[in-house]
């Protein structure tokens, strides 16, 4: 059974995703992708970028194995 777009309430089978950037109130800014509905673009749902998060974790302990 597939979903309804809670603002058109079309069936959704795919969503678009968009790359966004979040950020906490004057704090850390992260990249994001959300999820879009393909028929009217309303955000259905919103996380952080996990490709972008597994290559800062990856370059973070490269720069630190360099560093010993």
């Amino acid at each position: 059974m597939l979903g309804k777009c809670s603002k058109c309430e079309k069936t959704v089978s795919y969503v678009n995703l968009n790359e966004i950037e979040a950020s906490a109130f004057m704090g850390s800014k992260w990249k994001t992708v959300t999820y879009n509905c393909p028929h009217c673009s309303t955000i259905l749902g919103c996380q952080i970028d996990p490709i972008a998060i597994k290559t800062d974790i990856v370059n973070e302990v490269v720069e630190s194995l360099k560093g010993r």
